[in-house]
């Protein structure tokens, strides 16, 4: 009878933990599923906006799959908790910091072709009077250049890049006031 008793609490007891298992299993898969999901409905903008965070997000989402795969499900059960949350805050970060980049992108859109104009202006008369040191045509050159190259970054999409290339432009514009011998009208940095 005793025997008989021991062997059950020893079934019952093994039944118990293979369903506690089961469970871990069952719920890591579908926590790392879903943040898999989840992250790849994210992962372009958030690669593009936030890199950094995006990586930590991605390398949380294999360290909880790696755990998986090496059948440690408590451990992934663990891991794979946080994920949701990690993916929805990086999904908030990359929003928040792509309208910080538009708003940028659109601070130097609207300023920088004037002062392209402008300049321009200068330029051209001085090349009639043939005043126009090399040095600041190329200046002037190379600032179209980049300009030209910020506004082809934005036409594809690549915001932080067309923000980079146009603060870039809008700083050689403004280096070439006194070499110009010109004050340019209104000079506004882009917010940050």
């Amino acid at each position: 009878m005793k025997t008989k008793l021991v062997a059950t609490i020893i079934v019952a007891g093994m039944m118990f933990f293979t369903a506690c298992s089961n469970a871990h299993k069952t719920d890591a898969d579908t926590n790392i599923k879903n943040a898999q999901t989840a992250y790849a409905a994210v992962a372009d903008e958030a690669n593009l906006y936030v890199p950094d965070q995006a990586k930590a997000v991605q390398a949380a989402i294999q360290s909880a799959k790696d755990s998986f795969d090496k059948g440690d499900y408590d451990a992934a059960d663990d891991a794979s908790k946080t994920l949701a949350g990690k993916v929805q805050d990086l999904g908030k970060a990359a929003d928040a910091k792509k309208a910080d980049v538009t708003a940028q992108w659109n601070d130097l859109n609207s300023s920088v072709p004037g002062l392209l104009a402008e300049d321009q202006k200068k330029v051209d008369a001085l090349t009639k009077s043939h005043r126009l040191p090399k040095a600041t045509a190329d200046s002037f050159a190379s600032a179209k250049q980049t300009w030209a190259d910020a506004s082809a970054a934005s036409a594809s999409g690549k915001l932080p890049d067309a923000v980079a290339k146009g603060s870039d432009a809008k700083a050689k514009l403004t280096d070439l006031q006194t070499p110009l011998g010109i004050k340019h009208k209104a000079i506004t940095e882009p917010s940050s």
